[in-house]
């Protein structure tokens, strides 16, 4: 009887020391990330767009409808409102390999509209 109860103890243990670095990592994935760069693509039917770094590094950005946008102006703005070569400032948080923006701020590009 008191083997039984060990080995329940002991598969407790296991099974809650293996939870706890998962719900550390499930953790680490929400809090956002930042990057800054130039917007090389816009794509607003597939709802993403690529930031060129000042490295040269392509970022993959998808958007949504609860993504904020901010013109540096400072003012509420669409994804519409974002043209090619605009300066942008984004924080993103990445959820199921997809990098999706939460926060974004931009400056048109020099002769833009």
């Amino acid at each position: 009887m008191k083997r039984r109860w060990v080995v329940i103890a002991v598969a407790l243990g296991i099974s809650v020391g293996l939870s706890f670095p998962l719900a550390a990592q499930e953790k680490e994935k929400k809090k956002a990330e930042k990057a800054k760069g130039d917007v090389g693509l816009l794509d607003l039917e597939k709802n993403y767009m690529i930031l060129v770094t000042k490295e040269g590094k392509l970022i993959t950005l998808d958007f949504n409808t609860k993504s904020k946008v901010t013109m540096l102006e400072p003012t509420e703005a669409k994804m519409a409102d974002i043209g090619l070569g605009s300066s942008a400032e984004v924080e993103y948080q990445t959820k199921d390999d997809k990098k999706i923006i939460t926060k974004m701020e931009f400056r048109k590009a020099k002769g833009g509209e």
